[in-house]
C-alpha cells in the first residue's frame, strides 16, 4: 500500500485528516504534517522527510501540499526532486479517492488517480441543480 503524506499551513491537513477517517475510517500509513507560524523551513522540511520514511513502505510515498508555492511546498521540492510523488493543491475529494483506491493502485496509479479526482471534485452546485429543473 502506497503511504501517504499531507502537509499544509496550520492544521488543515490535520483537519482533513479528521474528515477522511469520519468517513473512511482510521487509516494506515497516512500522517499529516501542519506548519505552525514559528516553523523554519530546515525544521519543516526534516518534519517531513521523517514522517515520508515513516510511511514508505514497499510501494512507496505519496506527499499532498495545500498550495505550490508555500512552505510547505517549499519543503516538499527536495523529496520531489529524488522522485517521490508530491501533489500541491490537495482537496478533499482527491484524498478520498486516494485513500479509498490505494491499496490496489500502485503509486504511479495513484497519481494519476489524484490528479483526475481533484479536478472532477470541484463542481458548482448552483449550475447542477438549476440545470437540472
Amino acid at each position: 500500500m502506497v503511504g501517504i503524506v499531507l502537509i499544509s499551513h496550520g492544521l488543515l491537513a490535520e483537519g482533513m485528516k479528521n474528515a477522511v477517517e469520519m468517513i473512511v475510517g482510521p487509516q494506515e500509513l497516512f500522517l499529516t504534517v501542519g506548519m505552525q507560524p514559528d516553523t523554519d523551513l530546515a525544521s519543516l522540511r526534516a518534519t517531513l522527510e521523517l514522517a515520508v520514511a515513516e510511511v514508505s513502505g514497499t510501494d512507496g510515498a505519496l506527499v499532498l501540499v495545500d498550495i505550490l508555492g508555500g512552505s510547505p511546498a517549499n519543503a516538499s521540492s527536495r523529496l520531489a526532486l529524488h522522485g517521490t510523488q508530491v501533489i500541491c493543491g490537495v482537496n478533499l475529494p482527491m484524498l478520498l479517492e486516494l485513500l479509498i483506491q490505494r491499496e490496489n493502485s500502485s503509486l504511479r496509479e495513484l497519481t494519476a488517480i489524484a490528479l483526475q479526482a481533484a479536478k472532477e471534485g470541484v463542481i458548482n452546485l448552483t449550475q447542477q441543480i438549476t440545470h437540472r429543473n
